[in-house]
C-alpha cells in the first residue's frame, strides 16, 4: 500500500512539470537517457574545446552523480524508467539552448552544481529502504522538488524572448544585435529567476537530514506537511517584491490611463449595442483581424471624417481582440491633440510598456533593471522606450496593436508613430509574419496618405459611415422618437428623422448634438425654429484644467483682492454648463468632447484666442498678485480654497503669455496694457535678485517686444528664462538661478495643506481639501515634473519619488542602502555594484553596448523636441480655447438676469487712473494700485534696528541680522545610533549654503556614515 502512495505521489509530480509543455517536448524528454546526456555534454565540449570557450563542465558531475544513484535506487522498486528520463531530458536541452552564450551557460552550471551538492548519493542507504519502507516517500518528495527546480529553469528559458533569441543564434543565423540584446534580456532577469532556487534547496538539505537521520513517519510527514506552508511564504514574499517593483515601474513610466477612454466608449456604445459591429464584417477587416490567416503584412489603416465615430470603431474592435482565445496581448492608446501626455510617441510608448507590463509579469525584472540604470525619475528617453518596446513585442507571441487618433498628434511625433509600427510589423521574420498585428486610425489626409504610402490597397479601409446602414437608422430613429414623444406627436418623426440624417452627414457626433439640442427645447415654436435650414452647422470644426481649478478660477474677485469660493463658485456641473461641449474624465479633468468641438469654436469666431491667451496670462497673474501669496499661508486660506487655482497658475502663467503676444493682433493692445501693469507688480513682489545672469534666446526674446518700453523688461528676460528652465530642467537648479520666490511659497501652502490633512480625522474637512485642491495633494516640488500638479496618495510614496531626482540611478538590490538612497550619478551605481554585488553572469559590462551608444545619440537629438515651440503652442492654444469656453459661460451668466426693467441712474465718471501716494508710479485698475502698495507695506514692516535698512520680505530680513551678529546656527554635526559622532563640526550661516556643502565631496564624505545606517 505504501508503494503504491509512493508511486502516485510520483504521478502527481510528473503531472504538475508536463503541464505546458508541447507533445514534442514530452517525447522528446521521455527517450533521453543518462547514456544521450554524456554523449550530448561531450560533444559541447569538443566544440566549446576547439573554441577555445571551455566553462568547466566537471561542474555538472556532483548532480549527475546523485541523480545517477537515484535513479539506481528508484529501479530497485519501481520500473518506471519516465521517472528519471524526465531529469536527463531536460537538462540535456538546457544545455544545448545556453551553450550558444557562455555568461547563460555558466549560469545554468553553477544553478545544477549547487543543485547537486544538497543532493545525497542515495546507494550508500540502500538497506535502510528495504528495512524502513516509509522511507520511500522521502524519494517522492526530492523529485518533486527536483521537478520543480527543472520546471522554473524550463519555463525561464522558453519565454518566447529567451527561447526565439537562442534558437536562432543556435542555428548561427541571428545577428550581432540579436545577441546583444539576448545578453541584456538575461542579465537583467536571471537574477529574479535564480532567487525561487533557495527555497527547492532548503527542502533538499531538509530531505538529506531524514534520510541521514533515519526519520520516523511522523517526522517525514511533518516535514511533507511543512513544505507546503514554506512554499506559501517564500511565494508571499517574491510576491510582495513583485508588487513593490511593479510600484516603483509604474511610477517610472508614468503611463497615461487610456482605461478611462475605453470605458467611457464603452458605456456610448452600451446605449447601442449594435454600434459598429458592421465593421466586424467587412471583408479586409475580417482578413486582418482573423488569428490565424491575416494579411500580410498585418497592418490596417481606418480612416474617415472628424467625428464620424472612429474612436468608438476603435473601442469595438480592442474588445472584440480580449475575447479572442487564446488571449493575445492587447495594445491600445487614444491620441489626444495638445495633451503632451497624449500626442507624441515618448507618450504613447510609456502606455503601451504599462499595459504590456499588466498582461506580462514576466517583463517585470527587465523594465525594473532598466528603471533603476537610466538614472531618469521618469521614462523620457525616445530611444530607451523603442529598446524596451521592442524587447516586450519580442517577448509576446501575439499581440493586436490599435493606435486611434494619430491625427491629433504634431506632424513630426505623427510620423514618427506611424514609421516605427510599420517598421516593427514589415520587418517580421518570414516564420512568424502574422506575430503582431496594427490598426492605425486617422483622418484620410495628405499626411497620412504620404506615411501610409505603399500599403496595399487591401490594407487599407474607408470608414464613410453609410448613411443608410440599418445601424445609424436605428440609431437616429430611437433618439428622433424620443424627442417627437416630448412635443406631443406634432411634429412627424419622418420630418425629425430626415432633418438629422441631412444634416449630419456620416458625423455621429454632430447628429447626437443635434438630437440634444432639440430635446431640451419646450415649445413647438422653438423647436421649428431649430428646424430651419442653415441653423445648424455641418461639421463641428487642450492643457487640461480640472473642475476645482475651475470654481477657483471663477471665484477670484480682483477688486476685493480675495477667493470668493463659497459666493462665485458655480453651482450646476461642468455637463450642465456647457451640455454636451465638454466631458468629465474620472480624474476630475475638464476637456472638449472632441477635437473638432474647439476648432468649431475658434473658427467660427465664438472664442478668441489671442485675447483669451493674453486674458488668461493676466488673469494668472493678478491671482499670484493677491495677497495670498505676499503674506504666509494660514489653516483658514488654506481651507478657504484661496490657493486652489495655485498648481495652474504657477505653471502656466508664461505659457499663456507667450502664446497670448504670440497671436496678438492690433486689437488687443489694450489687454498687452493691462498685461504689462499686472507683470510689473508681478515682478516687484516675487522678484529674488538671482545674482547669475542666463541669457534669453532670440526667438523667445523677439516674442517681448511688446514689453520693452516698460522698466521691468530687463528683469522679464530674465523671469522668462528662468521659469522657462524650471519648467524643462530635470536637475537641480542653483538657488541664485532662480529669478522668482515662486517655488518657496508654493512650499509653504503644501505643508500647511499636508499638515492639515495629516492632523485632522474630521471627514467634513478632509471632503472640503478634496472638493478645493483634489485628492492627491501630496506633490513633487519640481515644476518639470509630471507630479508637480497631479501628485500621488501619500508621504511616502512623494518622498520616495523626489529621492529619485536626487539621486535617481538606484541600486536594484531592495535590501540594499543603494536601492533606499541611490546614488547621484551612473558612475557611482556601477562602483557600488563592482564593490558589493559581484556577479560573473556578463563579461565586459562596463563596456557600452550598441543600443547604449543608440540611445545616447538620439537622446542628445530627440525626435520629440524638433519642433518644441511647434508642441508648446498646441497646447496653449488648446488651454487658451478650453478655459476661454469656462469663463465667456460664467460672464454669460449675470448678463441674462439683467432683462428686467430697472430705472436708470446717472453714471459717474469712471476712474481710470490709481497713483501711489508713496511713489510716482501710476496704475489703471484699483487692485494693481493695492497689490503695490502692500510692498510699502511690508517695507515698513521690517526694519533694522541697528542699521535702519528695510526689507519686504521677513526672510530677507532674518538673513540680513546674521550679518551683525556674526551668528552660524547650522552645524555639520550630529550622533549616530550608536552613540558615535558624524560631520567635521563646521558651521554655516544659512541652511542652504550647509545642504551645499554636503552635496560637496568633502561634506558626502561626512554624512557617509548617516547614510548607511538606514
Amino acid at each position: 500500500m505504501a508503494g503504491h502512495i509512493d508511486q502516485s505521489l510520483f504521478d502527481k509530480a510528473l503531472g504538475e512539470f508536463k503541464e505546458g509543455l508541447g507533445r514534442r517536448e514530452i517525447e522528446g524528454f521521455r527517450a533521453t537517457t543518462l547514456k544521450d546526456l554524456k554523449t550530448s555534454i561531450g560533444k559541447l565540449q569538443a566544440k566549446q574545446h576547439a573554441q577555445r570557450r571551455l566553462q568547466d563542465l566537471t561542474r555538472l558531475q556532483p548532480f549527475l552523480g546523485a541523480i545517477e544513484q537515484y535513479e539506481q535506487l528508484v529501479d530497485l522498486f519501481y520500473s518506471n524508467n519516465d521517472i528519471v528520463a524526465f531529469v536527463w531530458g531536460p537538462v540535456k536541452f538546457l544545455l544545448q539552448a545556453t551553450s550558444v552564450d557562455d555568461g547563460a551557460f555558466c549560469e545554468l552550471l553553477d544553478a545544477y552544481k549547487n543543485m547537486g551538492d544538497n543532493l545525497p548519493l542515495l546507494m550508500q542507504y540502500q538497506d535502510l529502504f528495504y528495512a524502513a519502507p516509509h522511507m520511500i516517500r522521502v524519494l517522492s518528495l526530492m523529485y518533486a522538488d527536483i521537478l520543480k527546480f527543472q520546471r522554473i529553469i524550463l519555463r525561464y528559458f522558453q519565454q518566447p524572448r529567451q527561447s526565439h533569441i537562442l534558437l536562432l543564434y543556435y542555428s548561427q543565423t541571428v545577428s550581432k544585435r540579436y545577441s546583444t540584446e539576448w545578453q541584456q534580456v538575461f542579465s537583467e532577469s536571471w537574477d529574479t529567476c535564480r532567487s525561487r532556487f533557495s527555497g527547492i534547496i532548503l527542502n533538499m538539505a531538509r530531505h538529506r537530514t531524514l534520510i541521514e537521520t533515519k526519520a520516523t513517519p511522523s517526522q517525514i510527514e511533518d516535514v511533507r506537511q511543512s513544505i507546503p506552508k514554506s512554499r506559501q511564504i517564500e511565494d508571499n514574499q517574491l510576491d510582495e517584491q513583485d508588487l513593490q517593483r511593479i510600484r516603483d515601474v509604474h511610477n517610472w513610466l508614468r503611463a497615461t490611463n487610456n482605461d478611462i477612454d475605453q470605458e467611457n466608449h464603452f458605456k456610448t456604445r452600451a446605449e447601442y449595442p449594435e454600434t459598429g459591429r458592421w465593421l466586424l464584417e467587412i471583408p479586409f477587416f475580417k482578413e486582418w483581424f482573423n488569428p490565424q490567416y491575416p494579411t500580410i503584412p498585418p497592418l490596417l489603416w481606418l480612416n474617415g471624417i472628424p467625428g464620424a465615430g472612429k474612436s468608438i470603431l476603435a473601442s469595438l474592435i480592442v474588445e472584440e481582440a480580449r475575447k479572442l482565445n487564446p488571449a493575445p496581448t492587447v495594445l491600445f492608446f487614444y491620441c489626444k491633440h495638445g495633451n503632451s501626455e497624449r500626442d507624441n510617441f515618448v507618450a504613447l510608448g510609456r502606455s503601451l510598456l504599462a499595459q504590456f507590463l499588466k498582461q506580462d509579469n514576466g517583463l517585470l525584472p527587465s523594465f525594473y533593471q532598466k528603471s533603476c540604470r537610466s538614472g531618469e525619475s521618469s521614462l523620457i528617453s525616445p530611444a530607451l522606450i523603442e529598446e524596451l518596446l521592442t524587447l516586450a513585442f519580442g517577448n509576446c507571441k501575439s499581440a493586436y496593436i490599435i493606435l486611434d487618433g494619430l491625427d491629433e498628434c504634431p506632424r513630426d511625433q505623427r510620423k514618427y508613430i506611424t514609421h516605427w509600427f510599420r517598421r516593427l510589423v514589415e520587418d517580421l521574420p518570414n516564420t512568424e509574419p502574422e506575430r503582431l498585428r496594427c490598426l492605425l486610425v486617422s483622418q484620410d489626409d495628405g499626411f497620412a496618405r504620404k506615411d501610409f504610402a505603399g500599403l496595399a490597397k487591401a490594407n487599407k479601409l474607408k470608414q464613410n459611415c453609410p448613411l443608410l446602414t440599418e445601424e445609424k437608422a436605428n440609431m437616429i430613429g430611437s433618439a428622433v422618437a424620443n424627442v417627437a414623444e416630448g412635443m406631443c406627436s406634432n411634429v412627424p418623426q419622418f420630418v425629425l428623422f430626415t432633418y438629422v440624417a441631412n444634416e449630419t452627414q456620416g458625423l455621429f457626433l454632430l447628429a447626437k448634438l443635434i438630437w440634444i439640442n432639440l430635446s431640451g427645447h419646450t415649445s413647438i415654436a422653438r423647436l421649428e425654429e431649430e428646424l430651419e435650414p442653415g441653423v445648424f452647422p455641418k461639421e463641428i470644426n487642450d492643457a487640461p484644467l480640472k473642475w476645482h481649478e475651475i470654481q477657483v478660477m471663477n471665484s477670484i474677485n480682483l477688486d476685493k483682492q480675495c477667493v470668493a469660493l463659497e459666493r462665485q463658485s458655480f453651482m450646476k456641473s461642468p455637463k450642465d454648463l456647457c451640455a454636451s461641449l465638454v466631458d468629465t474624465r474620472s480624474d476630475g479633468t475638464v476637456e472638449f468632447v472632441h477635437l473638432t468641438a474647439k476648432f468649431f469654436l475658434v473658427e467660427e469666431h465664438h472664442v478668441n484666442a489671442s485675447a483669451e491667451g493674453l486674458k488668461l496670462a493676466t488673469l494668472c497673474i493678478d491671482y499670484l498678485n493677491l495677497p495670498a501669496y505676499i503674506c504666509p499661508p494660514t489653516d483658514q486660506q488654506v481651507l478657504d480654497g484661496d490657493y486652489g487655482f495655485m498648481d495652474y497658475a504657477v505653471i502656466y502663467w508664461l505659457r499663456h503669455l507667450e502664446a497670448g503676444v504670440t497671436l496678438k493682433t492690433d486689437k488687443d493692445e489694450q489687454l498687452v496694457e493691462q498685461l504689462a501693469e499686472s507683470l510689473g507688480i508681478f515682478i516687484s513682489q516675487h522678484w529674488t535678485s538671482p545674482s547669475t545672469t542666463m541669457a534669453l534666446a532670440k526667438r523667445h526674446s523677439d516674442k517681448l517686444q511688446v514689453f520693452k518700453v516698460f522698466p521691468f523688461y530687463d528683469q522679464l528676460e530674465q523671469v522668462i528664462t528662468s521659469t522657462r528652465r524650471q519648467l524643462r530642467f530635470f536637475g537641480n537648479m542653483k538657488k541664485e538661478e532662480i529669478a522668482l520666490n515662486l517655488v518657496d511659497i508654493v512650499g509653504n501652502v503644501r505643508d500647511v495643506l499636508e499638515r492639515i490633512v495629516s492632523r485632522t480625522i474630521d471627514p467634513s474637512v478632509l471632503n472640503r481639501v478634496n472638493e478645493r485642491y483634489g485628492s492627491y495633494i501630496f506633490k513633487c516640488p519640481r515644476f518639470s515634473c509630471h507630479f508637480f500638479p497631479t501628485g500621488v496618495s501619500s508621504v511616502a510614496e512623494r518622498d520616495k519619488h523626489i529621492s529619485q531626482h536626487e539621486r535617481p540611478f538606484r541600486c536594484s538590490e531592495e535590501k540594499c542602502v543603494g536601492y533606499t538612497f541611490g546614488f547621484a550619478s551612473a558612475a557611482e551605481r556601477e562602483k557600488h555594484v563592482r564593490e558589493n554585488h559581484v556577479t560573473t553572469a556578463i563579461q565586459d559590462e562596463e563596456f557600452p553596448t550598441d543600443q547604449d551608444v543608440e540611445r545616447r545619440i538620439m537622446d542628445n537629438h530627440p525626435v520629440a523636441d524638433q519642433n518644441p515651440d511647434l508642441e508648446i503652442s498646441c497646447q496653449e492654444e488648446s488651454m487658451v480655447n478650453s478655459t476661454g469656453v469656462a469663463m465667456e459661460q460664467s460672464e454669460s451668466e449675470p448678463e441674462s438676469q439683467l432683462e428686467l426693467p430697472q430705472v436708470r441712474r446717472q453714471k459717474r465718471p469712471r476712474q481710470t487712473e490709481f497713483e501711489c501716494p508713496h511713489c510716482s508710479n501710476l496704475y489703471k485698475k484699483r487692485y494693481n494700485l493695492e497689490s503695490h502698495l502692500q510692498t510699502h507695506e511690508t517695507q515698513r514692516s521690517h526694519v533694522c534696528d541697528r542699521c535702519n535698512k528695510t526689507f519686504s520680505r521677513l526672510d530677507d530680513y532674518r538673513r540680513h541680522l546674521n550679518t551683525h551678529t556674526g551668528a552660524k546656527n547650522f552645524v555639520c554635526r550630529g550622533e549616530l545610533e550608536n552613540g558615535n559622532p558624524w560631520g567635521c563640526g563646521k558651521s554655516f550661516a544659512r541652511a542652504d549654503t550647509l545642504k551645499k556643502h554636503h552635496e560637496s565631496r568633502v561634506g558626502r564624505a561626512c554624512i557617509q556614515h548617516l547614510q548607511q545606517q538606514f
